[in-house]
């Protein structure tokens, strides 16, 4: 090379360098302020291997979480040993841990080394201990990285005949034909769609809809990436099972669109043919931003339900929003969409970045564009990663830049915390963040690193914050004390001592409340209690604004919405309330320019979302594209957080593979699941009802027959009973000393794990008994009995009254117990 082409070279070199320098400091540097980008994920996952089938991708959790909440997966094994792999090294061992249905006590523990193996990193965890047949253990798996724990968990059934591949075959050959054009017909064989019925929307389909909705209308979707499928239930009959994947699809204009997709499959299997019990599939796209619609005046979103968050400000000239797990901010006069959060990153495949359990909440929004908002759930990357929690983030739209500015970790996991941080989250000016969790109200000074508590055991008839900024919330049963949080002050509201007073909610920061009498109470039968209000008032500080009653009218339900409180009006009939109509107040009626969803029909993705604005704004140029730097220097603010009391009396129901609800009432929670074909457990995940595993003979052995002393205390009899089948220490005289009703006996007596099947059907009560436990029934006498057989002609049950085992006639019996209110009670285990 001669001299004087090097140093031509070497000129371009300095060129390129400083240009480089300017170009990063001008269009990046100058707004970023040095901010960084979060983190890549870095921990490894472990798959699991079940019937010879990759199953079940655990992610990692670092920190402290309640694995008793956890319910992501289930895995089948039909032996002592279990097979697994992971994307960590070679050179990691893998310690284990078995827990009983309590998710306390240990029954095994060891450890085991990874081997290179068919070019993955195996290992084969061996159990010692006996494991009985269709019984659920919890499994916790941990692997060590940079000398900290790194912890997984599953949930494991012991048992043969799963027919776990032949399930899995099914719903992948279902996936395909669905998937690719013109293989509908083996689709259409398990539909059962209505004559005359339509489909229009992608974002969610089921057997009811079409054949042309479940096979993705003419969208020729094309798949990017398939994760481990995920088992959600499994007998020996049925399989519960979820597929997640990544499609892409190309538009007309030859844009290219990701979407994320999730079946769930509930699959039946029989040696002459495979039924298809239930089938979901939910899809979202992945936000384009520059795909606008001009003569219509709006911005594709996508494919995807109208339930996301919305807040825009400036008369619909700056927007906040979230979709697909990510916060967006548009900026109209500058014609800018900025990807304000988001874990996905630029590779929408990534399993560890594109990790569904996480939750944007917009807290606020200011007219400037300024946002403050919440990350709540499982971290998928940064210095936070593993770590279940709350983010609390502040946006500057001035300086396109993100501040942490504390994580609260948490022990409640993503699913339940989902609709807790939706009821109530807020941040004030100097930095004073309040949120609800769990049934208590905290608050948490972030600059001082403090934190209390200010309400525990606060249920939705106790408390109502809102994310304006504005408490209430009871302090005793008759008075009330509002709070404007972004001022502190503070003022209470008082009504007499035979009175009642219940926050509704707010209308801005004028109060919605309802008073009604002690007397009317009614404690139901299935453990939910209601609060019957003769009037409803809106208020503020120093003023009576509204009042609403009705004499002989009752109102047993009340809702704020919007600028509207609707209210359930009822007649009182006997000891109970008969629904009349609803009715509302409306109140501060206003109009005002606002961005809104709206859905927008094609022949090849059927309706899409779109955010449509107000006519002042016009939208003629698509938006530019920015990226948001993250600033991750928000320290750790550690909080106590209090016992869910009420949790132990709650009813969780799981259907499509997810938490669809949490119920006070058995027969609510039931009913939820029939509908969905899921399951009912309690807040340690043991089963209290499940879809499609009813016997027709069932029994409870090995109880002994206690005599009650008197015939006032035949449930202190069958409650004796009951714990001493399941070797619980506790004397007659024990539980007849126990304060409360008949079911809080129970439930002190069975440590919190009673059941109360109140108003329940009898065919599902006699799911306890088919899993072996048995069932208190109160008679039309008022006396209880145990309930300790039955087929279907038959009942078989012991009379503590009598200390004898009797066989009576079922439907005689069933009779009885619909007269005395259909009182049942149980317990898991």
């Amino acid at each position: 090379m001669n001299q004087k082409k090097a140093i031509q070279i070497s000129v371009f070199g300095i060129i390129f360098i400083i240009s480089l320098i300017l170009w990063n400091y001008v269009l990046v540097g100058k707004s970023s302020h040095g901010v960084q980008e979060t983190s890549q994920a870095t921990l490894p996952m472990i798959t699991l291997i079940s019937d010879g089938q990759e199953i079940n991708q655990l992610h990692g959790y670092r920190g402290t979480i309640d694995a008793s909440q956890l319910r992501d997966s289930v895995t089948p094994i039909d032996s002592n040993s279990l097979n697994l792999f992971t994307t960590g090294s070679s050179n990691d061992a893998v310690a284990y841990k078995l827990y009983d249905s309590d998710n306390k006590t240990v029954l095994d523990k060891g450890d085991v080394s990874f081997q290179k193996k068919s070019g993955k990193n195996m290992a084969q965890v061996q159990l010692d201990a006996r494991l009985s047949s269709g019984k659920t253990y919890l499994l916790e798996l941990s692997l060590e990285k940079d000398k900290e724990n790194i912890k997984y968990y599953t949930r494991i059934i012991y048992g043969t005949g799963f027919h776990l591949k032949e399930c899995l075959k099914f719903a992948q050959k279902f996936h395909n034909s669905a998937l690719k054009e013109g293989n509908t017909e083996f689709v259409s064989k398990y539909l059962e769609t209505k004559e005359g019925a339509t489909s229009n929307d992608l974002s969610y389909v089921d057997l009811k809809s079409t054949n042309e909705a479940i096979c993705y209308a003419d969208m020729k979707p094309q798949v990017e990436k398939v994760y481990p499928p995920t088992v959600k239930e499994i007998t020996q009959d049925v399989t519960s099972l979820e597929i997640r994947y990544i499609v892409s699809s190309v538009d007309t204009e030859g844009i290219r669109q990701y979407y994320q997709v999730n079946e769930y499959f509930r699959v039946r299997f029989s040696e002459s043919r495979m039924y298809l019990l239930n089938y979901e599939r939910s899809m979202e796209s992945y936000m384009r931003y520059d795909s606008i619609d001009r003569n219509n005046n709006r911005i594709l979103v996508g494919i995807g339900k109208n339930n996301k968050q919305l807040l825009s400000v400036k008369n619909g000239k700056k927007v906040g929003f979230v979709t697909g797990s990510e916060l967006w901010y548009y900026d109209y006069q500058k014609s800018e969409m900025y990807k304000v959060f988001s874990f996905m990153g630029e590779d929408y495949r990534d399993s560890r970045n594109n990790y569904p359990k996480h939750g944007i909440q917009i807290m606020s929004m200011k007219p400037s564009g300024d946002m403050t908002f919440v990350v709540y759930g499982y971290m998928n990357r940064g210095k936070d990663e593993g770590k279940n929690g709350i983010g609390v983030y502040r946006f500057s739209a001035k300086n396109k830049e993100i501040n942490e500015l504390t994580f609260i970790e948490t022990p409640v996991q993503y699913d339940n915390m989902k609709d807790d941080i939706g009821k109530g989250a807020y941040l004030s000016s100097d930095n004073q963040f309040y949120f609800y969790l769990a049934g208590s109200i905290y608050h948490v000074d972030i600059d001082n690193d403090k934190s209390e508590i200010l309400a525990k055991h606060a249920t939705n008839d106790m408390a109502v914050i809102t994310e304006n900024g504005m408490l209430a919330i009871n302090e005793t049963q008759n008075r009330l004390k509002v709070m404007n949080l972004s001022t502190g002050k503070s003022w209470t509201i008082s009504s007499s001592d035979a009175q009642i007073i219940k926050p509704i909610g707010f209308i801005e920061q004028d109060l919605v409340y309802g008073i009604g009498q002690k007397a009317e109470i009614v404690h139901q039968e299935d453990g939910t209690i209601m609060y019957p209000l003769s009037n409803v008032y809106i208020r503020d500080k120093d003023h009576m604004i509204k009042e609403y009653g009705q004499k002989g009218s009752y109102i047993t339900d009340a809702k704020v919405d919007g600028t509207t409180v609707a209210m359930t009006r009822a007649v009182k009939k006997g000891k109970s309330y008969k629904t009349k109509d609803t009715t509302y107040i409306r109140y501060k009626d206003k109009t005002e320019n606002k961005v809104v969803f709206e859905y927008g029909y094609s022949s090849t993705r059927l309706n899409q979302l779109y955010m449509a604005f107000p006519s002042n704004v016009y939208i003629q140029t698509r938006p530019g594209y920015q990226m948001i730097g993250l600033k991750e220097e928000g320290k750790q603010i550690n909080v106590h957080f209090a016992d869910n009391i009420y949790k132990y009396r709650k009813a969780y129901v799981y259907t499509g593979g997810q938490l669809s609800g949490i119920y006070t009432s058995m027969k609510e929670a039931i009913k939820e699941a029939k509908q969905g074909g899921g399951i009912v457990v309690n807040c340690n995940q043991m089963y209290l009802w499940e879809k499609g595993v009813m016997k027709t003979y069932g029994k409870v052995a090995n109880i002994p027959i206690e005599k009650a002393k008197t015939k006032d205390e035949s449930d202190i009899a069958c409650i004796k009973m009951m714990a001493d089948s399941e070797g619980k220490n506790y004397s007659y005289d024990d539980i007849k000393k126990m304060k409360g009703n008949t079911f809080d006996k129970l439930f002190e007596t069975f440590d919190r794990q009673a059941v109360n099947y109140c108003e329940c059907s009898f065919d599902d009560v006699l799911y306890s008994i088919g899993k072996g436990r048995a069932i208190m029934a109160k008679r039309g006498n008022g006396t209880y009995i145990l309930i300790i057989s039955y087929n279907q002609k038959k009942l078989r049950y012991f009379d503590p009254i009598k200390g004898k085992s009797i066989q009576a006639d079922r439907k005689s019996l069933e009779s009885e117990f619909k007269k005395a209110g259909n009182v049942f009670y149980s317990y898991a285990k």
